[in-house]
């Protein structure tokens, strides 16, 4: 057969043709065409760190699996689950009712690596002695939710076989794999071994009333550990919560945690953001610890006893209601960020642009230390700023302690251009802020320490700037406040001792040392820099007063309530498929019917399972791409395009 003499210009053509075709359906969603979106991706509705199922406990149960659980033995209404060694395996992904009591079992979930496993807890207790309680061997997710009303509890034995050694589980519950514990019930988690709550992968806490005893960890994950509307109480011989990895991050926004742990509070070896929540953490070392950065933008927090208080690579407080009585610093920013897990592009690159530095534009922040007598109030071993929130420091005034510290001895600068500051403690190493702030400050001085409870005040004449009754003695103190401006005259009073001078300088020495040298000058340069924005002669603002030095309770382990529950829904388009390719029948032998009334379809070639979605983002049409109009018109062109070169290759044939 011979070649035909245009075979070169049709070739080209062809490629031509068949190059435009592919430019078209690369350019497709620019163009007008909406991506098919994978379904085994996890939606988020209304929060980055949460998906739609992690907060959603309303699942229809009407076509789950029931599992009873009788002490010694197991019995099963369903598919996807089967008794074993005394407990229960589930071995599809798929929706589960368990309850009853197992005296020395296990419930474990070992699925296809792409399921997605929902349990309801509805009054489950189960002891191992050996092993985990509750454990995930393998799944793509685990929902576990507390039914409304239930009392739940898991427990494990002083020490575990060799298979469970060998095979890394060191918890009560323990999983390979996410988990995502939600509902309005209640969970005990006691562990004699080891660690009380243990993920492998990501740990997602949004709601139910969890008590977690156990001698090293009380909740450990690895990637992250996020919570939202729970109440955790934690009881630890080691560190309280922890997230493992060095890009991992804890993230809260909301509900209840208590902590009360014989090292860390909170340790992560990456970020720690707290958004909201209230916490009381009681520590033998660190209440809040992150080798990276750690952030505060809301919640309350408080510390009534630690080492130091807070400390990571660098910290910001932007908001948040923050009070703490620590032995040593109060809050440490102490390096280089080594984690930016969870933290945005935009604050990761704020966060590495310096190696240290403590910033505080917002909130509150309340620093009591009794008995520290070589400890710092705010310590950054680079540079310190306040920019706005309220600050209150009170150091002993005995010790050789500084309330602020920064590194002034290495070029570092501690600045203030908002908010409003008394910090308290000694004079023989007091700092006070550096000449580039913008807002004015002073460092009083006196000469023999004022008794714990004196009132300090700063007045302009006529109205008090600032009052405090400061917790411990003192024998100096920085204030600062938006109306202290240039030139301005002001009283500040501890008590007896009084001094009265005009601002003349952006940071001015006032008192007993007022003469001497003052450290804390650091970053100096032009001691201009900054003043004109102190000539407007900002109007008085009212008084500010503190509220009482007493030391806060912790919560005292009363019950906790939940509220009503509501029907379980489960999660919309959720497809359960028993193993095998077997139909899933529920006791009396009628169907089975999933969400939205959809048929169940057992697995292809034992791989192909359900896959979560979000209900709110899907079309009544489905999960195929959406049509517009500008689909159809460049679906028309490229349809178009294979067409012309079909028939330019036929016309130009050789037979």
């Amino acid at each position: 057969m011979s070649t035909h003499r245009k075979i070169d210009l049709i070739c080209v053509v062809v490629i031509v043709l068949a190059t435009l075709l592919t430019i078209v359906f690369m350019n497709g969603e620019k163009l007008g065409v909406t991506v098919v979106v994978d379904e085994d991706q996890e939606y988020h509705s209304d929060s980055a760190y949460f998906t739609a199922n992690d907060q959603t406990a309303d699942w229809d149960t009407s076509g789950a699996t029931v599992i009873t659980l009788n002490g010694d033995s197991v019995s099963i209404s369903g598919n996807g689950a089967y008794a074993y060694d005394g407990g229960v395996v589930i071995r599809n992904g798929g929706a589960y009712i368990l309850s009853g009591e197992l005296t020395d079992g296990s419930i474990c979930v070992n699925a296809y690596d792409s399921s997605k496993v929902w349990l309801l807890f509805d009054g489950v207790s189960v002891t191992c002695s050996d092993d985990a309680s509750f454990r995930i061997d393998q799944a793509d997710k685990v929902f576990l939710t507390l039914a409304d009303g239930s009392e739940n509890s898991l427990a494990s034995g002083e020490s575990y076989t060799q298979e469970a050694l060998d095979d890394g589980t060191d918890g009560a519950i323990f999983a390979h794999d996410d988990l995502t514990i939600n509902g309005s019930g209640s969970l005990t988690v006691t562990a004699a071994y080891q660690h009380g709550i243990v993920a492998n992968d990501d740990l997602v806490i949004t709601g139910g009333k969890l008590t977690v005893t156990a001698p090293a960890d009380g909740i450990r994950a690895n990637d992250s550990l996020r919570v939202k509307d729970a109440e955790i109480s934690a009881t630890s011989g080691d560190d309280g919560i922890v997230v493992d990895e060095a890009e991992g991050y804890f993230y809260a926004e909301s509900g209840t945690i208590a902590v009360r742990a014989d090292d860390d509070g909170i340790h992560s070896a990456g970020s720690a953001i707290i958004a909201g929540g209230e916490f009381t953490i009681n520590a033998g070392d660190d209440g809040i610890h992150a080798d990276g950065a750690v952030t505060i933008s809301g919640g309350t927090v408080t510390i009534p006893q630690c080492n130091e208080g807070i400390e990571g690579a660098a910290i910001d407080v932007t908001g948040g209601d923050l009070t703490i009585y620590p032995s040593d610093d109060g809050i440490n920013a102490n390096g280089a960020v080594s984690g930016t897990g969870g933290i945005s592009a935009a604050e990761t690159a704020q966060t590495e642009s310096a190696e240290a530095y403590l910033r505080i534009s917002g909130g509150s922040v309340t620093i009591i230390n009794e008995s520290g007598r070589d400890a710092d109030g705010l310590d950054s071993n680079g540079n310190l700023y306040i920019d706005g929130g309220t600050v209150r420091i009170s150091l002993n005034g005995d010790g050789s302690n500084s309330a602020l510290d920064y590194a002034s001895e290495s070029g570092g600068v501690c600045e203030i251009t908002g908010g409003t500051v008394i910090a308290c403690g000694g004079s023989s190493m007091a700092e006070q802020f550096s000449a580039t702030s913008t807002q004015g400050s002073a460092l009083y001085t006196i000469a023999s320490a004022a008794q714990a409870g004196t009132e300090l005040t700063v007045t302009d004449g006529s109205s008090v700037l600032l009052s405090w009754d400061v917790p411990c003695s003192f024998t100096s103190a920085v204030v600062s406040c938006p109306q202290m401006v240039l030139n301005g005259t002001y009283r500040i009073t501890a008590g007896s001792e009084s001094a009265e001078f005009t601002l003349s300088e952006i940071s001015q020495a006032v008192g007993e040392a007022a003469g001497g040298m003052q450290r804390g000058f650091g970053g100096m340069g032009d001691a201009q820099t900054g003043l004109d924005e102190m000539q407007r002669g900002q109007p008085f603002a009212d008084s500010e007063t503190s509220g009482s030095s007493e030391r806060p309770t912790p919560p005292n382990g009363e019950s906790f309530t939940p509220p009503d529950g509501e029907q379980m829904t489960p999660p919309d388009g959720e497809q359960m498929t028993p193993p095998d390719g077997e139909q899933m029948t529920p006791p009396d032998g009628e169907q089975m019917t999933p969400p939205d009334g959809e048929q169940m379809t057992p697995p292809t070639d034992g791989a192909q399972v359900e896959e979560e979605t979000a209900a709110e983002t899907q079309s009544e049409e489905g999960l195929f791409t959406s049509v517009t109009s500008e689909t159809l018109v460049f679906s028309g062109i490229a349809v178009l395009l294979l067409i012309a070169a079909i028939l330019f290759a036929v016309k130009f044939k050789k037979y």
